[in-house]
């Protein structure tokens, strides 16, 4: 039997939405390790939407959804009463992982919103569900637009409950109680940090002030760098009743947060460059074309005095001097550097990781398929002798649950090439 869920709703500016929650019974599925992926890299999603995991008690978990009315079917009610209405659903199916097929919990919930026609309105949702501490999950989240149900999309939030110290123990609110979804600030953001133990009456921070380098080619043989943990600085943090007062975090670089400084576990709050993950200047444009570069180019564009020029001379050059084809290039390129800080961003910038670099080369794979510990992509066909294969495998990391470690081989090394020799095409 499945427990009953339950539901809320937050708004950000007023709203009116009807909630209707629909149990659906556990069944069996397909293996999602089997099944191809690859649409989550390759996305033209019809709304906006975030997730997040909260651990409210020792066997129950919340999710948040910040869903963008914007992308919304608005239609009129059959009754003509003049006002035209939204109407959306959101299935969720809890499963153990990847590699199973047994769904543990279900549940539907229906949206309708009838005040909001053209609006650029965020609603925040959210869903308990049954999950006992000491094992880890995975939600398969289902939205549908069902006044036209060819926009929908699929996601699937990892949740992460081994102990009581671990990242989706935490959550942070605005200074209005407003879930952030992802835990990258901005300078001179405020906001509140809240953990699921009211007993606890402080936390210790660990600051990192840090700069990483860039992910190294696909066939590069080095070994990955060891992160050094001892911190730049440490200090407490006290809570009345699990929940802080409002913090600002003023430097950039790594804020750990832990309620036991001798266990490895904890919660992070990153401060990138300001308006991450955009790229809206340009010595943050410059300083991504180190992957098409070598390192006396690369050295050249910095040399420019006027680093606009540089960047446009450098992708005037791979245009052949056309204008529009140059447009065009930069476009592609900025978009995939920006989606990869979306999406692989971990101890740090996504374009840096070794995931953002070969999608940022190679672009969206053409397959994806996903274990627990483990990403494959694949360029061409799988079983295809041509076809390129990347595997991706996750990193023990008290940072972040993102980061993953390519593979590396000198077996990449002429579509490497090949690939780089494209974006002077």
């Amino acid at each position: 039997m499945n427990d009953k869920m339950m539901s809320s709703l937050f708004l950000k500016r007023f709203s009116l939405l009807l909630v209707v929650i629909i149990l659906t019974a556990a069944t069996p599925m397909r293996k999602l390790s089997k099944k191809n992926l690859a649409y989550l890299y390759d996305r033209s999603d019809f709304t906006d939407v975030s997730w997040m995991v909260y651990h409210v008690s020792e066997k129950s978990s919340r999710i948040y959804g910040d869903i963008s009315l914007k992308g919304m079917s608005y239609r009129h009610a059959w009754n003509n009463d003049g006002e035209a209405r939204a109407k959306f659903q959101v299935t969720f199916h809890l499963l153990e992982s990847y590699e199973s097929k047994d769904i543990i919990d279900s549940s539907t919930m229906i949206f309708t919103d009838s005040l909001h026609f053209g609006t650029d309105l965020h609603v925040v949702i959210s869903n308990d569900f049954h999950t006992p501490y000491k094992g880890d999950y995975l939600l398969k989240v289902l939205l549908t637009d069902m006044n036209n149900p060819e926009n929908n999309l699929m996601d699937y939030v990892h949740v992460y409950k081994s102990n009581r110290l671990s990242a989706q123990n935490f959550m942070i609110t605005d200074e209005n109680g407003n879930p952030i979804f992802q835990p990258v600030l901005e300078k001179e953001e405020k906001f509140v940090l809240k953990y699921n133990d009211p007993d606890r009456k402080e936390l210790t921070v660990r600051y990192y002030n840090r700069e990483f380098p860039l992910a190294q080619t696909p066939f590069a043989l080095d070994r990955r760098e060891t992160y050094t943990f001892k911190p730049d600085s440490l200090y407490t943090l006290e809570l009345n009743n699990g929940i802080s007062s409002l913090l600002e975090f003023p430097f950039r670089g790594i804020y750990f947060i832990q309620p036991d400084k001798e266990q490895p576990e904890g919660y992070t709050i990153f401060r990138f460059e300001d308006s991450f993950p955009t790229i809206n200047t340009t010595e943050k444009a410059l300083r991504t074309l180190r992957y098409l570069t070598t390192e006396a180019e690369f050295n050249k564009l910095n040399s420019y005095q006027d680093q606009k020029m540089a960047i446009d001379s450098f992708w005037l050059d791979r245009a052949s001097n056309n204008p529009e084809r140059a447009r065009n290039m930069i476009k592609r390129y900025y978009n995939r550097v920006e989606f990869a800080n979306r999406e692989f961003t971990s101890y740090h910038d996504g374009w840096k990781t070794d995931r953002g670099l070969v999608y940022i080369i190679y672009g969206p794979p053409s397959e994806v398929y996903r274990k627990t510990d483990e990403e494959e992509w694949i360029y061409g066909e799988r079983g295809n002798p041509l076809s390129i294969r990347f595997f991706f495998d996750k990193v023990e990391n008290p940072f972040t649950q993102n980061d993953y470690s390519l593979q590396r081989s000198p077996v990449y090394k002429t579509s490497w090439y090949i690939a780089i020799e494209n974006w002077k095409r």
